[in-house]
């Protein structure tokens, strides 16, 4: 038996681990984003020769021979980026099997494996996946930044520029973002952050989620309230999942992920006291396991599932 790989390609970040049969994790690399939304075969074609190199010089490995790959992708859900990504993945590696799905789904088996919980991601975009008792699953949010990407670091980033815009028309009041903002997007007057709200900058626009945190943590109030937002709405993106699963009073595990929890302890407090409002037995948590591991994981069972079909 060859290796198995599990892959988890955000918006931001890519993370690759190598696992041998056993289940123990021989290597990891990790590269830029990989939302299919926003790539191409050739971009993530580089991204991922990049990646893989970098697993077989930690593993001290002439190739990857991955018989299992389980790769989760933001922007898997439509069948055009899917094939795109299979094709890639099939091109490079040539496994013999092959589950390529959406990102929320390996974060799933990261925080629960095969049993009932929810996972809310907030990352560049942001979306609620879970699974009840029944093995019914449903989903809210993921839509992309055309539509919203609710408490997203795209929606923070964005909120935080309409609000130096609103301060700099005497709509909104003064807030500390305006320089760090116009530094970070390279543009000399605050009138010019008007350019960059766009869906087709959510990268950039997500990037600067650090500097609304330290505003915020600097005591600027409007920072606070995006922050303070973010943390409402993305409950409220779990709480449609947990109600669609009959799940809102059941002990039952949410679980958090992405890099908008990652920097921003205000976010996760906002969508735990939302939560314990309206849901007291959901356990809030943040997500331990990396939704890499969780892709080798799943790949592992549907491995198993699909090779005990075939015996019979």
């Amino acid at each position: 038996m060859g290796f198995f790989l599990g892959i988890d390609g955000g918006g931001s970040k890519t993370e690759c681990v190598l696992g041998d049969a056993s289940g123990a994790v021989l290597a990891r690399a990790v590269g830029a984003g990989a939302n299919l939304r926003r790539t191409d075969a050739t971009s993530l074609r580089q991204l991922l020769s990049d990646c893989f190199r970098e697993l077989r010089r930690s593993a001290s490995l002439h190739a990857l021979d991955c018989d299992v790959v389980c790769a989760g992708f933001a922007g898997a859900g439509q069948p055009e980026p899917q094939q795109m990504a299979r094709a890639v993945l099939a091109e490079l590696l040539r496994p013999r099997w092959l589950y390529v799905l959406g990102d929320m789904e390996v974060a799933l088996e990261a925080a629960v494996g095969g049993g009932c919980g929810v996972v809310l991601l907030a990352g560049t975009g942001s979306i609620a996946y879970g699974r009840n008792g029944k093995g019914e699953v449903a989903r809210a949010g993921g839509e992309g930044p055309a539509v919203g990407d609710e408490g997203s670091g795209y929606a923070i980033g964005r909120a935080a520029v309409e609000a130096v815009l609103q301060a700099g028309k005497d709509r909104a009041p003064e807030t500390r973002l305006t320089k760090p903002l116009c530094d970070a997007l390279r543009v000399s007057r605050p009138e010019e952050l008007s350019q960059r709200i766009s869906p087709a900058n959510a990268a950039e626009l997500a990037a600067l989620l650090p500097v609304v945190v330290e505003a915020a943590r600097a005591g600027d109030t409007t920072a606070r309230e995006i922050l303070r937002q973010a943390g409402e709405v993305l409950a409220g993106v779990a709480v449609k999942v947990l109600q669609q699963l009959d799940l809102l009073i059941g002990d039952v595990r949410l679980a958090t992920s992405g890099g908008v929890f990652a920097a921003s302890e205000e976010v996760f407090n906002g969508v735990r006291t939302v939560i314990a409002r309206v849901a007291p037995r959901v356990g809030v948590e943040r997500l331990v396991v990396s939704p890499a591991e969780g892709a080798l994981r799943l790949g592992q069972r549907l491995w198993l599932e699909e090779s005990a079909g075939g015996r019979k």
